[in-house]
């Protein structure tokens, strides 16, 4: 797949990818099978993507601040919050009612799905850009120097889990106990045990990788800033 400067990725059931591309400003729908490439909608500076398994995608843009909601049947964009700042990764809950938004800036972001009402979960944290819930009441979050914190999202308690792990920008659970995250320099996919912070490496040679999402047997897809979605199987049989 080529298409410039990609930054978030999510899969759905269907065999989809839905892929942000920066600079194009686009949300595209990528067939797994076909590689066809069909733009969903355009919202300026888009840089990540979650989808809610109830037929819409939600989309944040680095440098307005905004969320998004984005009706897959129709392309249609409605905005949902605003005026946070650079909102870097998002991730809904397993209701579909809270989503929530990481910004690069150090701080978790609450948002009501249907009224767009904030709440701030924890704040103090850098440079953080990649997040990742557990359907427990905890969010995972990496920072890009290279350390991988939980953060539980009742009290904002932050807990380290792993450093060591290079630019970590991506960020992707498997339901096993595991969490992958791309270092972004090294080219490197990373899966880290949750349970004893070991790091061990799933892939290399990625490029410039980004975000990453975990698709059906143990496949992990993997978007790269220079345009690129690599899938890369096998990588989440291992722990």
């Amino acid at each position: 797949m080529g298409n410039p400067s990609t930054g978030g990725v999510a899969l759905d059931e269907a065999g989809h990818a839905y892929v942000t591309s920066f600079y194009a400003g686009s949300l595209n729908r990528v067939d797994l099978d076909s590689g066809q490439i069909t733009e969903m909608a355009n919202l300026g500076q888009v840089n990540s993507v979650t989808l809610d398994g109830r037929g819409s995608a939600f989309v944040t843009n680095l440098y307005s601040g905004m969320l998004y909601r984005v009706d897959l049947s129709t392309g249609l964009a409605t905005a949902v919050a605003g005026y946070m700042e650079y909102p870097a990764d998002v991730a809904v809950d397993p209701s579909g009612r809270l989503v929530y938004v990481l910004s690069a800036l150090g701080r978790i972001y609450q948002v009501e799905a249907r009224s767009g009402i904030r709440t701030e979960v924890v704040s103090g944290l850098k440079d953080l850009w990649g997040l990742a819930l557990n359907g427990r009441g905890s969010a995972y979050v990496t920072s890009n120097d290279g350390k991988l914190l939980r953060v539980h999202l009742g009290n904002g308690e932050v807990t380290e889990i792993a450093a060591g792990l290079g630019d970590a920008y991506g960020l992707a659970l498997d339901g096993r106990g595991n969490a992958y995250t791309t270092a972004f320099a090294e080219g490197l996919l990373i899966r880290v045990n949750l349970a004893n912070g070991r790091i061990t490496q799933a892939a290399c040679g990625l490029g410039n990788p980004f975000a990453v999402a975990l698709g059906c047997c143990g496949s992990a897809y993997v978007a790269n800033t220079h345009g690129v979605l690599w899938e890369v199987k096998g990588v989440s049989a291992g722990g």
